[in-house]
């Protein structure tokens, strides 16, 4: 049995439809498909792909696809948590982002958040990779 596998990172993907070879196709979040498992080396595969994708996050400005046009940094930061399942030291992260040439760039407005405080609004920036400091 020969498996190809490829990853790719992308938001907002439409729903998968089922092939001849399936009878259902739905997307998991990684946790689930651990809990379940996956035949032959597929959960080596995935382990690998997420490996990846937490090193592309580290190196490349691509999380801000998945926030609106339009974020806050708490938003950016969820982004950063869910694919490298780990909570991130807030003010720390605050700092790295807006330290980061080009990666994100203050818009100069407010969102209203539910703790009374309004939080600043960023967008990407032109940057395309991250350069460790």
């Amino acid at each position: 049995m020969i498996t190809c596998a490829y990853l790719a990172i992308a938001p907002n993907l439409p729903l998968p439809t089922a092939g001849s070879d399936t009878r259902a196709a739905t997307w998991l979040a990684v946790s689930e498909a651990r809990q379940v498992g996956l035949a032959f080396d597929h959960d080596d595969i995935l382990r690998d792909a997420v490996e990846l994708a937490r090193d592309e996050l580290r190196f490349r400005t691509i999380a801000t696809a998945f926030c609106h046009d339009d974020f806050t940094i708490g938003e950016l930061r969820e982004v950063y948590e869910v694919v490298w399942g780990a909570e991130l030291d807030r003010p720390n992260f605050h700092r790295k982002v807006t330290d980061a040439a080009g990666f994100i760039e203050p818009t100069g407005r407010k969102r209203p958040t539910p703790n009374g405080r309004p939080a600043a609004l960023y967008r990407a920036g032109p940057a395309t990779t991250l350069l460790p400091r």
